[in-house]
């Protein structure tokens, strides 16, 4: 009796090692390039989002008009409503200044929730500045959300000289894009150089040597067969990435024949940019970091325009938001 316990415990192991071995096999994709592009062929892009076929807005947007010159995609979640109201109210008012050069649009995805639904109906009837497209709103399907708004800004701001695609819990420093885009600027300031680059662009706070996470508690866990290498590539973290329109255009169309891959900043900014050997400028130099906002918000009026940053970092709460408005916002 105890040799057979013995052997159909060593029989068990046997097996559950057989099962690790086949689980940890490489797929053939490359630790670089990640997965293996597929033909773009589609007959309709317009219905064609990645892998789902039957794509369509189910919430529309008016194309840019002429005087548009950057394009604002903040992604959101059907819920965050009052996110939405603290960005329209600060940085986000863009869309009711006549004649302004940048446009704001909030992009999500489909719900369940009736409830919650009609109140993106009457929120769209009241603002008008949402995009909608018609797969559900989930983080694993963020990917969808992000190569919707690349979709977006390519068929339908033709004038516009960036793509600026921000989560919204950040504040973004409108008045620095506004001055860029009204009128070259002599200057030797960096960030300047970089928001009059018209071409090449790929500007973000440029995340380096990440290692891949395979624990079962993370949301960010991402198993061998779906990427085997153990490092990824450069990339840009989603809350902030700006994008000139050849770039825009570019990772759109290899997005669309690849693939889906869940992480989007890390399939999008760093798999395919890596792909198509578009480099990544780096942004980090110019994002408020929390400690130098705390400084800034404790000694408000030792505060000044000389103050340079593009975008804050993530996780603000809507008092900050108003708080960095109230002292960069009339600047």
């Amino acid at each position: 009796m105890a040799n057979l316990l013995a052997r159909s415990w060593i029989t068990l192991i046997v097996w559950l090692k057989l099962c690790l071995m086949i689980y940890l096999i490489p797929t053939n994709e490359s630790p670089e390039s990640g997965p293996t592009p597929m033909e773009y062929n589609f007959p309709n892009d317009e219905q064609h989002l990645i892998d789902f076929g039957n794509f369509s807005y189910i919430m529309e947007q008016a194309p840019c008009d002429a005087v548009t010159k950057g394009l604002i995609v903040v992604h959101t979640a059907p819920s965050n409503h009052e996110k939405r109201s603290v960005i329209r109210e600060t940085w986000g008012g863009v869309n009711a200044i006549d004649g302004s050069p940048l446009r704001l649009i909030f992009a999500l995805g489909s719900i369940s929730n009736s409830s919650l639904e009609t109140a993106i109906v009457e929120e769209q009837a009241q603002y008008g500045d949402l995009l909608q497209g018609n797969f559900v709103d989930t983080y694993s399907n963020i990917t969808y959300k992000h190569v919707m708004a690349l979709k977006w800004f390519n068929s339908h701001c033709n004038n516009a000289q960036f793509l600026l695609k921000v989560d919204d819990d950040i504040f973004v420093n409108t008045r620095v894009l506004v001055q860029n885009l009204n009128e070259v600027k002599r200057s030797n300031e960096r960030l300047d150089h970089l928001l009059q680059q018209r071409r090449e662009l790929l500007l973000c706070s440029k995340v380096i040597d990440d290692r891949v996470i395979r624990s079962y508690r993370s949301k960010w866990r991402v198993s061998f067969r779906e990427y085997s290498g153990s490092h990824y590539p450069d990339f840009c973290p989603g809350f902030t990435v700006l994008y000139s329109p050849d770039v825009a255009k570019k990772l759109y169309a290899e997005a669309q024949r690849s693939p889906y891959f869940r992480l989007d900043d890390v399939h999008i900014t760093g798999i395919l940019s890596k792909r198509l050997h578009i480099s990544i400028s780096d942004l980090r130099p110019y994002v408020l970091y929390p400690v130098e906002m705390e400084s800034l918000l404790d000694e408000a009026e030792k505060a000044n325009e000389q103050v340079e940053f593009l975008v804050s970092w993530h996780n603000l709460s809507p008092t900050q938001m108003r708080s960095l408005w109230s002292l960069f916002g009339n600047n």
